[in-house]
């Protein structure tokens, strides 16, 4: 089983580093890839802001996918999960906690260390690139046949002499395709009203924090959040009706709250 630990430099660029904690720094995002446990733990900074830590996370979404290529060989091939652990939240959170207890275990085995920052643990044998042999090429004494056989002669055949109605074919008529019109493209009413809802939702938050963070839930739900921590999620319901989580904007003042309120309101009243 193979390790090997990323640093995610500005922009998402990832580059390979040594496997200690000298760089696990408050203002730095570290991806850990353990194959001995099948997963990926992501390790972010106290000071590591929203972008940087969303950016880094699609870098270790996308090693879990595909995993890293080093010569002819993948580490990572099969990994199951990504863990995220958020250095403000050890010793507060008992899920970054327990997680952050678990990487450290990883951390400090035992592993031999390979070539490009790679590590091995236990008696795994070292990555070994294999390079392809060189072809063979036919020496000066050794004598290849080159001379190509000569054609042969094309053997004229008379066609047997049957008598057909498509001796003298004539042009068939060309067949034009019917033109069918582009369907045009309906956009529904209660659709757009969603959009606008969403909208409204995203600019009032926005008034109140320049930094934030909006995805979309797998059970279509949208998740705001800001760099420390979430604001609220909410979801779309028929007749574009909006429903907000029992714990969405506890974690801000409740001025801000009611702010966030009277602004959705105002927007709405445009529709």
């Amino acid at each position: 089983m193979y390790g090997l630990i990323f640093n995610v430099l500005e922009g998402g660029v990832i580059e390979p580093i040594k496997w200690n904690k000298e760089k696990f720094l408050p203002n730095t995002s570290i991806i850990i890839l353990d194959e001995s446990s099948e997963s990926l733990f992501l390790w972010h900074g106290a000071k590591q802001g929203l972008v940087a830590r969303r950016t880094a996370l699609r870098q270790a979404e996308s090693l879990k996918g595909h995993g890293y290529t080093i010569g002819k060989s993948i580490i990572g091939r099969d990994l199951k999960s990504i863990s995220e652990i958020d250095a403000r939240k050890i010793g507060k959170v008992p899920e970054d906690t327990a997680l952050n207890e678990k990487l450290q275990v990883i951390l400090d085995k035992k592993f031999t260390e390979l070539e490009d920052f790679v590590v091995t643990f236990g008696n795994d044998k070292p990555i070994i690139v294999k390079k392809p042999k060189p072809t063979s090429t036919p020496s000066a004494s050794t004598k290849v046949n080159t001379s190509v056989p000569a054609p042969k002669p094309k053997t004229s055949q008379k066609p047997a002499n049957v008598a057909s109605e498509y001796n003298e074919p004539e042009p068939l008529p060309s067949i034009k395709p019917k033109s069918t019109p582009t369907p045009s493209i309906k956009v529904s009413t209660s659709d757009l009203l969603t959009d606008a809802k969403i909208s409204f939702v995203i600019c009032a938050i926005l008034e109140h924090f320049s930094d934030i963070w909006v995805s979309k839930k797998s059970d279509g739900s949208y998740g705001v959040e800001m760099m420390d921590g979430p604001i609220c999620q909410f979801s779309i319901k028929e007749g574009a009706k909006l429903n907000f989580t029992a714990n969405s904007f506890s974690g801000i003042d409740s001025k801000v709250k009611l702010a966030i309120q009277k602004k959705f309101v105002e927007l709405s009243k445009l529709l």
